[in-house]
Order: structure tokens, then sequence, then C-alpha cells
């Protein structure tokens, strides 16, 4: 990711053997590796059980820039 890039929410989905799913995501406003491995560690442990897991996915949501400049008001 480039280091100018606005990130929003950082995030892990862990999919079952069962079809069912799981999300987990945190608002940041920059990339963490750090946080990102805790997340899905914590994900891991809290919401697997003795299911099987046939996919982890950890996933970054980027701010639109035209988003960012339009909140800005001339006052």
């Amino acid at each position: 990711v480039k280091p100018d890039l606005l990130i929003s929410r950082q995030g892990v989905k862990l999919k079952f053997n069962d079809f069912q799913q799981t999300t987990q995501e945190h608002v940041w406003p920059q990339l963490n590796k750090e946080d990102l491995i805790t997340t899905a560690r914590k994900t891991w442990d809290e919401r697997r059980g003795e299911r099987g897991v046939r996919l982890v996915g950890l996933h970054v949501t980027l701010l639109d820039p035209q988003l960012e400049r339009q909140l800005v008001l001339g006052l």
C-alpha cells in the first residue's frame, strides 16, 4: 500500500467448513500490520470453535480522496 493512501478500515474474514462466516473490522487511520495480525488471531481464537476453516481473508478499505475533499467546508 502506498504511504499516501488513506486507510478507512482493516479487517479479517473467516469462512468455515459449515459455510458460515464471520468478519471483524477496526477503524485505523493507517495500515498497521501488528494490529491486523492481532485482530486475525483474536477472531480465530474467539469465533472458530471446533469448526474447520476454509478461508482466511485480510482486507483493507481505502478512503476515497474525493470524499475527503468534499468534507472540507470553507467557513
